[in-house]
């Protein structure tokens, strides 16, 4: 057998016009593992689900735009993170927000 062949007679391509890289035209023996890198950062990265801010059950306070201390307390009973929006009701009384309120506009107490 010629030194390009292997011991079931099959031959190497050429490799001098090939454009694979270095790393999948090395044979591994069978005797070797193979190691790769992990990967950081992907060029197309999907944005993976984040976990939401706010948890249900958390008492939090709205901030109103004009005053100065958010009201409140609310419990929240709901969040929609894909949409960053929670459903939240007073703590005192049980009453239901009329809407959705933005993450942005909650504030939990320092």
């Amino acid at each position: 057998m010629s030194a390009s062949e292997n011991s079931r007679g099959r031959t190497r391509p050429d490799e001098d016009d090939s454009s694979e890289d270095e790393e999948t035209r090395t044979a591994v023996s069978q005797n070797e593992e193979r190691y790769l890198s992990r990967v950081e950062e992907y060029a197309n990265k999907a944005s993976w689900p984040k976990e939401p801010l706010y948890q249900v059950g958390e008492v939090v306070y709205l901030a109103v735009s004009g005053q100065q201390q958010p009201a409140g307390p609310y419990v929240v009973v709901s969040s929609n993170f894909e949409n960053g929006t929670y459903v939240i009701k007073r703590q005192s009384n049980d009453q239901r927000h009329p809407h959705a309120v933005p993450e942005s506009s909650l504030r939990v107490r320092a």
